[in-house]
């Protein structure tokens, strides 16, 4: 079974790891996956909004074991056309303590999703995604951003006429999609957490929700050996 490698390391995907010997405790950042943008509005040929993005969290000291194999659980990336939720990003430690970072919201309307949340020591929302006006040949709404650690995501722009309003951005959360012009599809969101756009109205087919993500920083320094040679990885203790 391999081990978590150099701290930091970057999850991408849902697996299992062996916590090498001398950590004790990790900082585990989670990022939740961003939902899909809407397929149409309340009616046919009628723009869709844009998903929430995925939520942000941390936390700061998780007590592991050393050699013991842990699942940290990613939150896949959402098809375009799907109108899903995005999904779950998790880890929990030996005294049950939770980092977790929620998929953004999904709609089935002109009306935008809801960013996600999380549970942590610092928690920020994803961005909502913008509101399409639900009337023939406009845009849909663009896709909220992930939540950043910063602060909350950036909302999804509304539509302007035939043109999809922009995808939330600006700081370190994965991008939201454009909402589709009139007769284009919404675009993807940016992992990590970026949600889809939403439809343009003659188009029908919403954008994609980005996967999520976890970083993982040990919180002691740990000497470890590759091939004879020594190495010090991990960072001071918070």
């Amino acid at each position: 079974m391999a081990d978590l490698g150099a701290s930091p390391f970057t999850i991408t995907a849902t697996s299992t790891y062996e916590i090498p010997q001398g950590v004790t405790s990790l900082q585990v950042v989670c990022r939740g996956g961003g939902a899909a943008g809407s397929n149409n509005g309340a009616v046919a040929a009628r723009p869709g909004g844009g998903g929430g993005g995925g939520g942000y969290a941390i936390r700061n000291a998780i007590r592991v074991i050393p050699g013991k194999t842990y699942t940290f659980t990613v939150g896949a990336a959402v098809a375009a056309a799907s109108q899903s939720p995005g999904n779950l990003t998790s880890f929990t430690g030996e005294d049950g303590v939770t980092c977790q970072g929620n998929g953004g919201g999904n709609t089935t309307t002109a009306t935008g999703g809801t960013g996600g949340g999380g549970t942590g020591d610092t928690v920020n929302n994803g961005g909502n995604g913008g509101t399409a006006a639900n009337t023939k040949d406009n845009g849909g709404g663009g896709g909220g951003e992930g939540g950043c650690s910063t602060g909350v995501g950036n909302n999804g722009s509304p539509n302007t006429g035939a043109t999809g309003g922009a995808g939330g951005t600006g700081c370190d959360g994965g991008d939201g999609g454009k909402g589709g012009d009139n007769t284009l599809p919404g675009n993807d969101g940016v992992a990590p957490g970026g949600a889809g756009g939403g439809a343009g109205a003659t188009n029908d087919v919403g954008g994609g929700g980005a996967r999520g993500e976890i970083v993982v920083t040990y919180n002691t320094n740990v000497t470890r050996s590759f091939g004879g040679a020594v190495a010090y990885c991990g960072s001071p203790g918070f």
